[in-house]
Order: structure tokens, then C-alpha cells, then sequence
């Protein structure tokens, strides 16, 4: 077959083509525009050109290239896009085709001769468009075709920027092209009435798409047509007065003016609740140019029916095609979400993962959330290109093989109660108007860091044990991400900072409190470098947007470890004095900020001092020693072998000996200082519960004063290079000590123990498993008693916190001594009125046992643990038992206080410029 015979049939009689072009203000893109369309492969039978009342020479040089009789006048300056084609193809003889042009727009010579080509391959061809190029890189791909999804979002299935190599040079049916090229054929407009003058500028293209495919015409893409866009209208380069919300009124009115049944009907909803949820998000970033246009969007569609009314029965009258039949031209409904899902995941990356080395004329990876490491070569194994990266894997590995005996999912310890079996039950206790997992009951405030736990184990709703788990058993990768983010602030020596973010992260085991399941510690030491980073960033340039982050960080760390801010305060207040800097106002209305919203069961410890030292979980204490708290140790079980920090203390002492980093390290022996003052106090406040003469938790303040000293020796880590090789390679032995054998001995040891991944209640499981309240006592006589109160199981995490009055425990005290004195069966009425409904001695001691058994009203029961005893109440539960309650003002308040916490959340959030085309002139 020769070459004449393989032309399209239309080469030998082709159609008529009508050329038209819009142009506003184009005198910066018509020069090239105008030069493109000279030199055509195949020229259109006509021309003419609409001019849009511009101010400038656009009428002139259309009128040099085309004729001035070929030109003609939108006749309104605000004319749209539209509207100014029916008047072009209103004034020109009637054509076979009519193919829409862009005033920004050059034309690749053969682009016409390839949409015909495409055009006259079928006789249901209605519509076919080009392959659009960026103007002026001319290489990136805008689109070959275009969609939109059910959310409103305009879709092109291309990556953004991605390059033309070919990868889409073939033709295919889509619901719609672009305006800018677009050929279509002169019978099915007049049918559909060309576009429709309600979409001015945006999405007139896919509203006619659909409409055509409505008809049952099919609209193709022709990608041997090539046009360059520079899409000055959306790219905001062309001067021109902007409405309000008009991108996302074109959205909505474009699918639901082609919705059809009861898909309308959910259409409708969705975007009005979709576009609300939208203004919302706009208002959190503080952008109210946004919201005020999404809300500007929603009245123009929702507030106008009649318009609707009218569009919708103009499309009908001409739809043939069945719904089905079209679908395919459409994107998955799990499209925007998955966009959505993208967007998080790259706010989280950009969170985490603050900047991009570019090297060798290539960025680095963004699979890799945590790592900025340069590209050395491109034939080195991942794990040498990436060494953070590889850290950060290693140290998760070696966490799961560390949390051997905690792969249930979930963790629970003597200072760490379980969590609840819902998240719902978190949100129950913040309006509860009454506590009863005190088993006494009690109305007071609940626990500071109860909001926080209640907001983020939504993501975990129906298994919130999952969130105590993680933290636990990854604190040590998860506090050397945060560390590491950190460190780049602190110095550009990346062997140094990925060897002094492990050790940090290490912190979290060696100090004892993930064994001991310390949670409040744990979360503080995750979220301290998050704080020292915005801290940081506020004393340098401060602004209120950040002055919100510190408050926000300051109140999420010490709601869980009211120590931390005893820490962050002395570590301020010395910074400050250091550095001869005046506290700003943004600095002080942080820190007031976070005070604000810790709420009043925080507040009670500027009244209870000693409570400083009691964190998330059961405030029971330990035997801790002046050696344990100097090499990083809270005391108790589960804590690192001293000598393991030796070489850190010696280094820390060692890097206030360079002169050139004095001042840094200064300031990093400060912040360390202030750990182990806070610590050393911390030892001397006897513990609400625990053994004798035992003291309160201070393993947070331990964990930073040696965080400080290696803060400390990271600084003056440039500086031992001066001091001979041998200082080098000796500072490095000493230094990997601590994070090798801290490693090596918390990979042996495990985190398990105390901690465990079963959670075994502290009564007889019968007595747990019927819900009733246990009058607990333990010890003996002679050496005294302790007591407590156990509601079924006992209380989850959230409720430890909330106590009852002191006058009611004092009451119930005295009942019980009386009852051990006595045998009294008015003190076991006493004790029904109470609530309870057994007593248990876990380790009876025979004098005591004795006693109770000759009580009255008290029957024996059994127990399932050797060496208990375990008696019920035959008493009748007297009216007076009614617990405390709060007043009906409780949940509101509540209610305010959660407010509270949300208003200084959306403050921290960094504000979001509003594009030029969502503000008015």
C-alpha cells in the first residue's frame, strides 16, 4: 500500500474549519501566539478573534495578524470565555469544525492537521483536544485529557511536573479536554448549545465534556497535537479582577448540574458538607481569604435553585447516554481520598523532614520520611546513601526484638494501668460528672493529659491499648526521630548527630521508665526535642504563631510529666540569663498558654507541691540513689548499669574545655543542670505508694541532665580535631560507649518486666469480673496497713488520676481502723454505704484476718491466690451511699476547657497564604 492511499480520507477533502481566539489583556503572550498559528501545517478556512475589552495592544495585534475585519468585540469587560466564542461563531460563516484557541497558547505546526486526523476517525467523534505542554518549559505535561472527581477537584492523572517522553502518545476517549486546542465539531455545539455561560473561566471544559458524552457523542484525545500553555488564568500572570470563590462555585455547579437522580441528591450533601469541612480546614491555617471564599462558593450555588433548576433541565432535554456508560470517564471515588492520604503524608514529611540536600544535581530521596543524606554515589547500597535512614530502621528492628514479651498489643505495669477497652470510655470520663473507678467515688477534675489521649486515640478508636503500646515499646526509635530533627539545628556533622540522636533515644530505656512503664516520662521524652526546637525558634525571631507551638508543646509535655515543666522552666529562665536576652511577650504568653489549658487537677500543684513529681499512671515511688539520678537513672527496676554512663559524664565535663564552643556548650551544661535539680528535688518528696522510704520518680530529670552533657560534647565535637588524632580516635571510642552498650544491654534484657503485655487485675479475677467494689488491704499490724479501693478491675489509664475528696478518704480511713480495732458490724454498714462489696488481703496477715472474720455482716469467700483471704458484705446498702458528683455545670466547663486546647492547637498552626485568584479586588 503507498503512501497516498494511507492518508486520511479528509486530506483529499478536508472539512471546514472555523478558528477562534479569545484574548484578554494578551499583548505579553500573543506575539509568539500569533507567529505559532502562521505557521500551520494546515491553516483553518477562517479566522476571527474576540478581544475582551482589553486595555492594552491586544487588538492591535490581533488585528496586524488576522485583519481588523476579522476581529471583533466581547462587548463587556467581563465577559467570559464562553460567551465570547458564541459571539465569535455567531459573526463567522458556518464551518464543519470550530477549534477554540488561548491567547497563551502556541501551536506546534502540525497540531491542527492532528486533530482532524483524529476527529474524521469515527462518526460519534464530537470533541478532541490536543496534548498541553507548560509554557514555557515546554517539555512538562499539563494534560492529555481531563476529568473531575465527586469531590469537585479537577483530574488529569499525570504527576505533577511529570515530563513528555511519550509515555501518553496514544489516543484515547476522555470525559473532557481543554479549551486551549480544543476541536469540536459545529453540529453538536449548536445541539448542546456551546458552553454554558454560567462556568466564565473555570471548568467550562469538563461541564461540556460531560455534556457531550451525555449525548452519547465521545470526546477523544490527539496527542500528535501538541499545544504549550502557559495558563495564565489559573497561574494568576494575567491581570484581571478575581471573584471570590469562583474556582470552587465552578466545581460544584459543574457536577451538580450534570448529577442525575438520587446521585444529585448525595452529590449535594456531600459538597455542602465537604465545602464546609474546607472552610474549617481554611480557618484552622488561618487563611479567612480561603474560607470566606469557600463560603462565597456555597451561597452562590446552594442560595440560587432556580439557576440549578434550569442548568439541570437544559442538560437533561439532550442526554441519551446511560450513566453506566459513561462511568469509565471518571476517576476512582477513592481518588481525592487517596490525595488526601498523600497530602498528610507529605505534611508529615515535611514535619519531620525539614530540608533537601540537593548533590550531584539530584535531590535525595523523599521516599524516606527522615533523611536529608547526600548522594555520594549512585552505585553505593541504600544503606550507606542513607545512613539515618538505616539507623532509624535498625533501632525498630532492635525494639520489636527488645519488646519480646509485649506483642500483645497492649502493656500494663504497677505504675501503668491498662488502657480502656474503647476510646469512648476516654471521652466518658472527660464529662463524667462522677468518678467511680476510685471505688469511693469522686467528682473531682479530670486527668490534665485526659484530652490529649482522648483526641489522639481516634486514630486507634476500638483498640486505644495500641497507643500505650507503641510508645513503650518504639520510645527509643521514636525519641531518636525527634532527637535527630533537632540535632540538625544543632550542627551540619552528621556522624556525630546520628550517634548522639541514638544515645537520646536510648535515654528512654536506660533511665528505666519504658521497663518500669513510666508513660508520662516517655512522652516527654519523645516530645522534649519537639519543644526545645520550637522553644528555640521563639527566642530567636518570635512571633505568635510559635509562641502557640510552645505553649501547645509545653502543655502536651507536662500534662503527662508535670516535671518537664519545672525543667523547661529553669532551662528557660537560664537560657535567657546566659544569653543576656529579655523574655519577649510571645515567650511569656506561651508559657502562660500552656499553663491555661493543663487545667485545674494541674493547678493543684502549686497548692500540693509534691505532686510535681506525679506523672500519667499510679504515683508509686522507688528507691532511687544519688548515683542512680548522676548516671541517668530514675531508680527501680529496668534502669541501664551506672557504669554504662561514665564516659558521658567525662566527655560532658571534657567539652567546656574548647574555647571556640564555650558559650553553646554553656548553655547545654544549663539545660542539663536543670534536669538534675529537678531530680535531686524529685528524690528527697516522699511517694504516694511503693516501699518504704521510697521516693518519687525522677528518672525524667535524670534522662535530661545527661541528654544536656551529650547536647554538650555533640557541640564541641568540631573542636577535638584540633587536639591530634589520637583525641580524635580516643573521643570516639569513649563516646560510642553509651549508645553501643545501652543497645547491646537493652536488646539482652528486654523491655519487659515490670512492664508486661498482659494485664493482670489486683484482685481475684471473680471479684473483677462481677464489677464489685474491693476494699483491698495489705500488710500488718504491727508494721501498718495500706489501703485501697478497687472498682471491678480497677481503674485504666486517665482514671489513676481522679481522687476522692480528702475529707471522704479520711472518713473511710477511719471506718477501716475501726473495723480492724473493733470488729464492729456498724463499721461494715458503714463500708456498704461506701460502695463496697468485699474486702481482700492479698497477703492476709493472721491478726488481721482474725479481726475482720469476727465482724458481723461479713461472709468468707474464696480466692483463687494462695495466702489471700477474701470476704463479701451481707450488709444492705444504705441510701447515703450515692457517690459524689459534680455540678451540672461539669460537662460544660469540660466542654470550654477542650475549646481551649483546640483554639491553642489551630494558633500552632503555621498560616497559609491564599492564592491572588481567591481574593477580591
Amino acid at each position: 500500500m503507498d503512501e497516498e492511499e494511507q492518508l486520511p480520507a479528509w486530506r483529499s477533502a478536508p472539512p471546514s474549519v472555523l478558528a477562534v481566539i479569545v484574548s484578554r489583556r494578551g499583548e505579553r503572550w500573543l506575539p509568539q501566539t500569533l507567529a505559532s498559528l502562521a505557521r500551520l501545517d494546515h491553516l483553518p478556512t477562517g479566522w476571527i478573534a474576540v478581544d475582551v475589552e482589553s486595555d492594552d495592544a491586544t487588538r492591535e495585534l490581533l488585528s496586524d495578524a488576522l485583519g481588523a475585519e476579522h476581529v471583533i468585540s466581547s462587548g463587556s469587560p467581563d465577559a467570559g470565555f464562553g460567551e465570547s466564542i458564541r459571539r465569535a461563531v455567531e459573526a463567522a460563516p458556518r464551518t464543519d469544525w470550530i477549534w477554540l484557541l488561548h491567547d497563551d497558547a502556541i501551536v506546534d505546526p502540525g497540531a491542527l492537521t492532528a486533530l482532524l486526523d483524529e476527529a474524521t476517525s469515527a462518526d460519534d467523534i464530537a470533541v478532541v483536544g490536543p496534548k498541553v505542554r507548560e509554557w514555557p518549559s515546554l517539555r512538562r505535561l499539563l494534560e492529555v485529557g481531563r476529568t473531575i472527581t465527586g469531590t469537585g477537584a479537577l483530574e488529569t492523572g499525570l504527576e505533577p511536573g511529570e515530563p513528555d517522553a511519550g509515555q501518553h502518545d496514544w489516543p484515547r476517549d476522555v470525559l473532557a479536554v481543554s479549551t486551549a486546542g480544543m476541536l469540536v465539531r459545529r453540529d453538536v455545539w449548536d445541539e448542546l448549545d456551546g458552553l454554558d455561560p454560567a462556568l466564565p473561566l473555570f471548568f467550562d471544559d469538563i461541564d461540556f465534556g460531560w455534556r457531550v458524552a451525555r449525548a452519547g457523542y465521545r470526546t477523544r484525545t490527539a496527542p500528535a497535537a501538541v499545544i504549550f500553555h502557559a495558563e495564565a488564568s489559573s497561574r494568576r500572570t494575567r491581570r484581571r479582577r478575581p471573584v471570590a470563590g469562583e474556582h470552587r462555585r465552578a466545581a460544584v455547579y459543574t457536577i451538580l448540574a450534570n448529577a442525575r437522580g438520587p446521585r444529585f441528591w448525595w452529590q449535594s450533601v456531600r459538597l455542602f458538607v465537604g465545602t464546609i469541612l474546607r472552610m474549617l480546614g481554611f480557618l484552622v491555617v488561618k487563611d479567612t481569604r480561603a474560607a470566606s471564599a469557600e463560603l462565597a462558593a456555597l451561597r452562590e450555588v446552594f442560595a440560587k435553585p432556580g439557576l440549578m433548576r434550569r442548568a439541570r433541565a437544559r442538560r437533561a432535554a439532550t442526554a441519551r447516554a446511560a450513566s453506566r456508560d459513561i462511568a469509565p470517564l471518571f476517576p476512582s471515588v477513592w481518588l481525592p481520598y487517596q490525595h488526601g492520604w498523600d497530602v498528610v503524608v507529605e505534611s508529615v514529611r515535611a514535619a519531620v523532614r525539614p530540608e533537601a540536600v540537593q548533590t550531584l544535581g539530584r535531590r535525595s530521596s523523599t521516599i524516606d520520611l527522615i533523611d536529608e543524606e547526600i548522594v555520594v554515589e549512585d552505585g553505593d547500597p541504600w544503606w550507606r546513601r542513607y545512613p539515618w535512614a538505616t539507623t532509624v530502621l535498625v533501632l525498630t528492628l532492635l525494639a520489636l526484638i527488645a519488646g519480646r514479651g509485649l506483642w500483645t498489643g497492649s502493656v500494663a505495669s504497677p505504675v501503668l494501668p491498662p488502657s480502656p477497652e474503647s476510646v469512648a470510655d476516654w471521652w466518658r470520663d472527660l464529662f463524667a460528672r462522677t468518678a467511680d473507678a476510685t471505688g469511693l467515688g469522686s467528682a473531682a477534675w479530670p486527668a490534665p493529659y485526659l484530652p490529649v489521649l482522648a483526641v489522639v486515640g481516634l486514630l486507634v478508636a476500638f483498640a486505644p491499648g495500641l497507643l500505650t503500646w507503641a510508645l513503650i515499646v518504639f520510645a527509643v526509635p521514636l525519641a531518636a526521630v525527634t532527637a535527630h530533627r533537632f540535632g540538625r539545628t544543632i550542627t551540619e556533622r552528621r556522624g556525630p548527630r546520628i550517634v548522639w540522636a541514638v544515645g537520646y533515644g536510648l535515654l528512654t530505656a536506660a533511665s528505666g521508665a519504658a521497663a518500669q512503664g513510666r508513660f508520662g516520662t516517655v512522652v516527654a521524652l519523645i516530645l522534649a526535642p519537639v519543644l526545645a526546637n520550637v522553644v528555640a525558634q521563639l527566642i530567636v525571631l518570635p512571633t505568635w504563631t510559635r509562641a502557640a507551638q510552645v505553649g501547645l508543646w509545653l502543655a502536651v509535655v507536662s500534662v503527662f510529666a508535670p516535671a518537664a515543666f519545672l525543667i523547661a522552666a529553669l532551662a528557660i529562665a537560664g537560657l535567657l540569663v546566659v544569653a543576656r536576652l529579655r523574655p519577649s511577650w510571645e515567650l511569656l504568653i506561651g508559657v502562660g498558654a500552656a499553663i491555661v489549658v493543663a487545667g485545674p487537677s494541674w493547678w493543684r500543684r502549686i497548692i500540693d507541691p509534691a505532686d510535681w513529681w506525679w506523672e500519667a499512671g499510679i504515683p508509686r515511688g522507688v528507691e532511687t540513689s544519688a548515683l542512680d539520678i548522676v548516671t541517668g537513672s530514675g531508680g527501680g527496676p529496668g534502669g541501664a548499669p551506672w557504669w554504662l554512663a561514665v564516659g558521658l559524664l567525662i566527655l560532658g565535663v571534657l567539652a567546656l574545655i574548647p574555647r571556640a564552643t564555650r558559650f553553646e556548650v554553656s548553655l547545654a551544661w544549663w539545660i542539663a543542670l536543670s534536669g538534675l535539680l529537678v531530680a535531686a528535688i524529685g528524690t528527697a518528696v516522699p511517694a504516694v505508694a511503693g516501699p518504704d522510704g521510697s521516693s518519687s520518680w525522677s528518672g525524667l530529670g535524670a534522662a535530661v541532665w545527661l541528654a544536656g552533657l551529650g547536647t554538650a560534647v555533640l557541640l564541641a565535637a568540631g573542636e577535638v580535631g584540633r587536639w591530634g588524632r589520637r583525641a580524635v580516635i580516643a573521643g570516639v571510642v569513649v563516646a560510642v560507649i553509651f549508645p553501643v552498650g545501652v543497645s547491646a544491654w537493652w536488646v539482652l534484657r528486654g523491655t519487659a518486666e515490670p512492664v508486661s503485655g498482659s494485664v493482670e487485675p489486683t484482685i481475684p479475677a471473680y471479684l473483677a469480673d462481677q464489677g464489685h467494689t474491693t476494699l483491698v488491704i495489705d500488710g500488718s499490724l504491727a508494721d501498718g496497713v495500706t489501703i485501697d479501693v478497687v472498682e471491678g478491675a480497677g481503674p485504666h489509664l486517665g482514671q489513676e488520676a481522679v481522687e476522692p475528696s480528702p475529707q471522704r478518704r479520711e472518713r473511710f480511713a477511719s471506718t477501716v481502723t475501726s473495723l480492724l480495732a473493733t470488729s464492729s458490724g456498724s463499721d461494715v454498714e458503714e463500708l456498704a454505704r461506701y460502695g463496697v462489696d468485699a474486702i481482700y488481703l492479698p497477703d492476709a496477715d493472721t491478726s488481721i484476718a482474725q479481726g475482720i472474720s469476727a465482724a458481723p455482716g461479713l461472709l468468707p469467700a474464696g480466692s483463687d491466690r494462695p495466702g489471700s483471704r477474701v470476704w463479701t458484705l451481707d450488709a444492705v446498702e444504705a441510701s447515703a451511699g450515692e457517690p459524689p458528683e459534680a455540678g451540672a455545670w461539669r460537662p460544660y466547663a469540660v466542654g470550654g476547657w477542650l475549646v481551649a486546647w483546640a483554639a491553642l492547637a489551630i494558633a500552632a498552626v503555621p498560616g497559609r497564604r491564599s492564592p491572588d485568584e481567591e481574593e477580591a479586588s
